[in-house]
């Protein structure tokens, strides 16, 4: 029987001819008959109230198909799900919430989305942006997490009197005999900055077809599609029939994998109603601005 061996063999890439020859097909390169281009208005506020949303001059821009916010979404509007959940720990304290598909009544980050635009070609989607009017009322502003841990910050969720998201105490061995035996004890702190990635997370979903939906995306997930399943569940039509298409990517990094995105779960929703091929592909900005980037630490080692 025979085998084959990835240690100490030259391994001959496959994937070459099709990116060298221009054949590689990426999602950007999808285009399909009727297709329509999502934008989304996106909050400029780290924290406020959303006093009011006026779309009515965006629908009258030509070329906009539908404009849809958090209202419009019915019961399809629910918290996303959480993906990785906490290890079983005995006495942990865990407040789970999880991001929404689109802002209601509050923003808690910059570039969170408050509105979806639908429209012939991306260049009117983006320019029917700036149609919508948002009323916000501004709200403290938290930005480390020493300030919002304090009994007076601000808080993100306020059906919670804290911004604590969890607290574990893990132990092994005997800290305090290793302590009182020890020559000498070293004190320290550690302040890490949040990290961060520049790498678009193109992402495009389509409805093809009669009773068909089908999503083609970049990214790691791929392996993972969590929230391409949980649509599924949410419409029986398409459990037997959908599929994750995986087309050539262009690198992954951490940010795409078992996070939740607004955008992989709207854009099926507004194909379904539509009944038309949707495409979205994120920009440089809204990469910056809304992409899941790695936790800020406070490290205190003794």
């Amino acid at each position: 029987m025979g085998s084959t061996r990835f240690f100490g063999q030259p391994i001959v890439r496959n994937e070459d001819p099709h990116l060298l020859t221009g054949q590689a097909l990426f999602v950007d390169d999808v285009q399909l008959p009727e297709m329509l281009h999502a934008a989304f208005v996106r909050s400029t506020y780290a924290h406020a109230r959303i006093v009011s949303i006026d779309v009515s001059k965006a629908l009258e821009r030509e070329g906009v198909v539908a404009v849809y916010t958090a209202a419009d979404l019915g019961d399809y509007w629910k918290p996303g799900p959480l993906l990785v959940p906490p290890p079983p720990i005995d006495g942990i304290v865990f407040n789970q919430r999880t991001q929404v598909p689109l802002a209601k009544e509050k923003v808690r980050f910059v570039g969170e989305p408050l509105v979806m635009v639908l429209a012939e070609s991306r260049y009117i989607a983006e320019d029917a942006l700036q149609d919508i009017y948002v009323d916000y009322d501004p709200l403290s502003v938290v930005a480390d997490l020493t300030t919002a841990l304090e009994a007076d910050c601000a808080l993100v969720h306020d059906d919670l009197n804290t911004n604590l998201c969890a607290h574990v105490v893990q132990t092994k061995g005997d800290y305090f005999d290793a302590k009182k035996k020890a020559a000498c004890v070293l004190k320290r702190e550690f302040v890490y900055d949040h990290g961060a990635r520049q790498l678009w997370k193109i992402v495009v979903l389509l409805q093809v077809g009669i009773g068909e939906l089908s999503a083609l995306r970049s990214g790691i997930q791929l392996r993972l599609p969590y929230l391409f399943v949980m649509v599924c569940r949410n419409a029986p039509a398409f459990r037997e029939s959908g599929r994750v298409i995986a087309p050539f990517l262009g690198g992954g990094f951490g940010p795409k994998i078992m996070m939740f995105y607004q955008e992989e779960v709207l854009i099926p929703w507004a194909a379904m109603k539509k009944g038309r091929p949707i495409k979205w592909i994120e920009d440089r900005s809204e990469n910056f601005f809304s992409t899941t980037q790695g936790r800020s630490q406070n490290i205190q080692l003794k």
